[in-house]
């Protein structure tokens, strides 16, 4: 299986044969097997050239670039040729009925997933069940909603509810998460979720690319505020997922601790040492798989079959979509 390669250190990207090379000042260079390689995700200043682009495309790898810090900055996408068709069907989808069921369904899915983690958690102190019982009643409304606007007001009440139970589930007093940050993250908590989520949207957003699909047409978020949105939509639901169960158990496990994050300019942000534990704990997750009916999949692999499944829909090869609820 192919692998996504995480690389903070800054220098000149070059194309050696068939391979790729990272020199960094000091002359030290790091090999990239690029046959190997799914897609790249770069932390530090990178320098890059014509000739590394044409390998980079040859072998269908796809590139990310972000800030020290994990914000996003831009990619770079070997070019695939989309069918005209298939646009069409994602563009009439979204002006037809069919956006409200996509929409729906990713919603619903995306609060099951929820449900699943807290109910893993709540096997252990029997807290929370008044948490599940609020989320149990708006999943059953979620059907009962006739328009996006109606939707999206019902899934802030359920992320509302779902970040309750974050302090509860947390046990070091070290960490405190009150409620969702954003620009900057104001705590370690909202670091390390803003971190996470940056990861996620940047590998859907490569298997979009690689996809009959196009990024800008999506179902739930708005279009006007996001060049990319489709991403947005699926990685809602793996949040819960990937990201926040990983990062409960680093901090319970006491994998991460104050000195692993960066406070400036009122914001908190992982830092290299931080990022570096992240991103070796989030790897060998992807790696791990699960069973769907006959098939073991990847987490990793669990992003390409939902950008195909959403897909097929579109395309009308399948008569639903059913996106992807963890079974605990």
């Amino acid at each position: 299986m192919k692998k996504t390669m995480y690389i903070y250190k800054s220098g000149i990207l070059s194309r050696k044969d068939n391979s790729l090379t990272l020199e960094e000042k000091n002359g030290n260079i790091t090999y990239i097997p690029i046959e190997q390689t799914n897609a790249i995700l770069f932390f530090g200043d990178v320098v890059l050239n014509k000739r590394t682009l044409s390998l980079l495309k040859e072998y269908n790898v796809s590139v990310s670039f972000f800030s020290y810090y994990g914000k996003y900055i831009g990619d770079f996408i070997p070019d695939k040729i989309k069918d005209g068709k298939i646009i069409m069907n994602q563009v009439l989808s979204y002006n037809d009925e069919r956006r409200l069921y996509i929409a729906k369904n990713i919603v619903s899915a995306e609060t099951k997933n929820c449900i699943a983690l807290i109910k893993y958690y709540n096997k252990k102190n029997n807290v929370f069940s008044y948490i599940i019982d609020d989320l149990d009643e708006y999943l059953s409304q979620i059907e009962l909603t006739c328009s996006i606007e109606e939707l999206l007001l019902l899934e802030a009440k359920i992320k509302k509810v779902y970040y309750s139970s974050f302090d509860w589930i947390i046990k070091s007093k070290d960490f405190i998460f009150r409620s969702r940050s954003f620009y900057p993250p104001k705590n370690e908590v909202n670091a390390i979720m803003s971190y996470g989520y940056a990861i996620i949207y940047a590998e859907i957003l490569s298997e979009i690319h690689k996809s009959s699909l196009i990024p800008q047409i999506s179902f739930i978020h708005s279009l006007s505020k996001h060049s990319n949105s489709l991403q947005y939509d699926l990685a809602d639901i793996f949040k819960s997922v990937l990201i926040d169960r990983l990062m409960f158990r680093l901090i319970n496990k006491g994998q991460l601790s104050k000195n692993c994050f960066d406070y400036k300019e009122e914001g908190c942000y992982l830092n290299k040492k931080g990022a570096h534990i992240f991103l070796k704990e989030y790897d060998t997750l992807m790696a791990n798989s699960v069973k769907i009916g006959n098939k073991y999949y990847s987490y990793r692999n669990l992003l390409t079959r939902e950008v195909y499944n959403l897909s097929n829909y579109i395309e009308g090869k399948s008569k639903s979509y059913k996106p992807y609820v963890m079974r605990w």
